[in-house]
């Protein structure tokens, strides 16, 4: 889905739009980008000319999204909620990898013995990290389950990744996950989930104000965040953005469907980052 349908119909309600611009406000505040750079954007936002303010300001874009947040908050962000959680020893599958971050900082931990990383699309990071523990490979959905066979991992990270599939293709790759993984394999997801049981561990006012909308309003608003991130900040044109999300509770519920159990359960709240939408962690073994 894409800005001028969706996202541009999200934006033309006004009470929504003027959510977003205040929300977008604070948080490109928070990272880094000029005045003018938030000014242009956020009074332009219903009908933004996506290449000509790319053009524009490509090198502030690269700089604050792709360098500050990506290459400094990211690792630490996932140094915080994710680490702790991955299993010592084995071979790590990362899903959705992306420019290898979180490999990155498995790496840096020096706990376990293999890595390798999967996406759709290659990085140019990847050529910097792989060596005979660390490969990369693309992977289309048609081929991930030989893809499973062959490499056989011990366990599994996904994170971002799978409010960028269909839902269809949810249930898809994470029954080829438990159908392939070994007993007692554990995944550690992060998703952009908002709870409607757990309180917030972060960002409660920001959650009080997110959570008066309807569900239906709130999915919009999602989906709007994560367009802006992938599509404006980082600059992405093969990134899907399908606008399937999931609570916290669903995805317990997906997964527990597909067989997996469900160990641990966390919602961060909506803690400032690019944008400020829910995040959740939860943790899953075969």
């Amino acid at each position: 889905m894409e800005y001028k349908d969706v996202v541009h119909d999200v934006l033309l309600d006004h009470k929504r739009c003027q959510f977003l611009r205040a929300s977008l406000q604070e948080s490109m505040t928070y990272l880094g980008f000029s005045e003018s750079l938030i000014d242009e954007f956020l009074n332009n936002i219903t009908d933004l000319d996506l290449d000509v303010f790319i053009t524009k300001h490509r090198k502030e874009l690269a700089r604050v999204q792709l360098g500050h947040f990506f290459d400094e908050l990211v690792p630490k962000y996932f140094e915080k909620y994710i680490i702790p959680e991955v299993p010592f020893n084995g071979k790590i599958l990362d899903l959705g990898c992306g420019r290898g971050t979180l490999i990155q900082c498995l790496i840096d931990r020096a706990q376990n013995d293999e890595y390798v990383g999967i996406d759709i699309t290659k990085s140019p990071e990847w050529d910097e990290l792989a060596n005979k523990n660390i490969h990369f490979e693309v992977v289309q959905e048609k081929d991930f389950l030989s893809f499973l066979k062959k490499e056989q991992p011990d366990h599994v990270t996904i994170t971002w990744v799978l409010h960028h599939m269909e839902y269809d293709a949810q249930k898809r790759y994470l029954s080829a996950l438990f159908n392939v993984l070994k007993e007692g394999a554990t995944l550690v997801v992060l998703e952009d989930a908002y709870s409607e049981i757990l309180p917030p561990e972060d960002g409660r006012e920001r959650y009080e104000k997110f959570i008066t909308w309807s569900k239906e309003d709130r999915l919009k608003i999602m989906g709007a965040y994560d367009w802006i991130a992938n599509r404006v900040f980082s600059m992405r044109t093969t990134m899907p953005v399908p606008f399937a999300y999931r609570t916290l509770e669903e995805w317990k519920q997906l997964f527990q469907e597909v067989g997996f159990r469900i160990t641990k359960t966390r919602f961060i709240g909506l803690p400032l980052r690019d944008v400020n939408t829910a995040q959740s962690v939860f943790v899953a073994t075969k």
